[in-house]
């Protein structure tokens, strides 16, 4: 099995039990977030950037009951997905420069391309313009 189907089933697994709890967790850790994604920026990946702070506000829409017709399963896999970047000894440990970060992106392009739908129908409520983040 390739590393990223590895971290797919594993992020999937993972979003089975996903609760509310985690989704605040996630919330609460915006700016870990950002520090790694200072860190990803360097490897010139910027649609997964904007991809990434539109998963932080559709979360944030979703938690203020603001933006509710979206599956819990792709609520489920977001979060389990921001869970997973958010832990530094994950596949491949953060600490080992460039390729603990690129493992981590490789997730995420995953997981967003798969629920792709989903992401533009956010966009589209919030008037925002797909092309900027697909």
């Amino acid at each position: 099995m390739k590393e990223e189907e590895k971290i797919i089933n594993n992020i999937e697994d993972k979003s089975k039990d996903i609760t509310v709890s985690d989704i605040d967790k996630v919330l609460s850790e915006q700016d870990k977030i950002n520090t790694k994604e200072e860190r990803l920026k360097k490897d010139k990946l910027f649609k997964l950037f904007d991809q990434v702070k539109l998963v932080m506000e559709m979360l944030k829409d979703f938690r203020a009951k603001k933006y509710t017709d979206i599956p819990w399963r792709t609520i489920g896999l977001l979060t389990a997905a921001l869970l997973y970047f958010l832990n530094p000894f994950d596949i491949i440990p953060d600490f080992l420069p460039l390729l603990g970060y690129t493992e981590d992106a490789v997730a995420f392009l995953a997981i967003f391309k798969s629920l792709q739908t989903d992401l533009k129908n956010y966009c589209l409520w919030k008037g925002y313009d797909p092309d900027k983040y697909f």
